[in-house]
């Protein structure tokens, strides 16, 4: 449990540090302040990604950004330890980040500490008795067997070797390469995207492009300068000189149908990500007068692997500007009153249903 002092120092350095707000961070803030204030103030981050989206991350990475595949990912061995064996082996791996960084500084920074399953015989038997697992059998020496096994040394090697970096299973990984090959397939994905053009004259793309403003936004109403910024990583952004056209392409992999595509902008409030990226294009290439337009799309590749674009019309894109607005005023109250106890339509704790 953090305590009173550390919660004011995390407080503190939020504060002091320069904001930029981004889609999932801003989505965040709208549905519940409270959730937002644990994950971006107090850094209480659930490492574990939602296969779902490990999924997405790694099709996103394989079309548009492949040369960092094997910085992101690492595919697991094809045989692993099964249920209560690998959950055991994981705790002892996560005992065993906690306290070899304390033996490395005794050691020496550089010095590589030769640990493997077999030196950690008591973090085993510790685990178990939490999990009260294998404590029928009469000795330690009978449950350390039970979970020191050739496999069990060998995963415990993977998951050091494995780092920071995100672990596919060959399935989902196959799975995913799938996809992509689908994707590219598709004519009008691949013109859509440009995944194919190279006349750099015509057609300038960037994929995975970060953006950042470094201009402040005000409220249209008040005319108040709101103290953050807007950021967010474009998934490709074609621009066609010929035709004076900007193209912002949102590559969404869902686990529905693309029937229910429209369900899901609702459900996850795609709209306001849509809104920021336009805004987000238009602060970095305001060198494009008014003669050009901005297009928004959204390429989906649903549970089957049915694949369809969904162009996101003016009207519609104006309505979700009008959203990010809203949205804005309602962040900009979080953070100047430091309240994050309820939604900002919420405020005051009490209303008539």
């Amino acid at each position: 449990m953090i305590n009173a002092q550390d919660v004011i120092a995390l407080e503190d350095k939020f504060y002091s540090q320069e904001l930029f707000l981004s889609y999932s961070g801003l989505n965040k803030l709208m549905y519940s302040p409270r959730l937002y204030y644990n994950h971006y103030i107090l850094q209480e981050r659930d490492d574990k990604i939602e296969s779902y989206l490990v999924e997405g991350k790694v099709i996103h990475c394989l079309l548009l950004d492949n040369d960092t595949f094997k910085d992101q990912f690492i595919i697991t061995p094809s045989k692993l330890p099964t249920d209560n064996t690998r959950l055991t082996i994981d705790k002892v791996f996560q005992l065993y980040q906690n306290f070899a960084p304390v033996l490395n500084e005794s050691f020496g920074k550089s010095t590589v500490l030769p640990i493997n399953l077999e030196d950690l015989g008591t973090q085993v038997l510790d685990v178990l008795k939490e999990m009260n697992l294998h404590q029928s059998l009469k000795t330690d020496e009978q449950r350390i067997a039970k979970i020191i096994t050739e496999e069990t040394k060998a995963y415990f090697e993977f998951l050091i070797k494995k780092g920071t970096k995100i672990l596919l299973d060959q399935e989902t990984y196959e799975k995913c390469k799938s996809s992509v090959e689908i994707l590219r397939n598709n004519k009008n994905v691949n013109s859509l995207m440009s995944l194919e053009k190279s006349d750099f004259e015509l057609y300038e793309v960037h994929n995975e492009l970060y953006m950042e403003t470094k201009e402040k936004y005000k409220n249209i109403e008040t005319d108040i300068l709101y103290p953050f910024g807007l950021k967010g990583i474009v998934d490709n952004l074609v621009i066609d000189h010929s035709k004076k056209i900007i193209y912002i392409n949102d590559l969404k992999t869902s686990g529905k149908t693309v029937s229910e595509f429209k369900e899901s902008i609702e459900y996850y409030n795609y709209g306001l990500q849509a809104a920021i990226y336009k805004r987000l294009v238009i602060n970095d290439y305001k060198k494009y007068d008014d003669s050009w337009s901005i297009k928004f799309n959204f390429v989906v590749i649903d549970k089957y692997q049915q694949v369809c674009i969904f162009e996101v019309s003016n009207e519609t894109m104006s309505k979700w500007d009008d959203d990010l607005n809203n949205a804005l005023t309602a962040a900009h109250y979080h953070y100047i009153s430091k309240d994050y106890s309820l939604p900002f339509k919420f405020v005051g704790g009490r209303h008539l249903l």
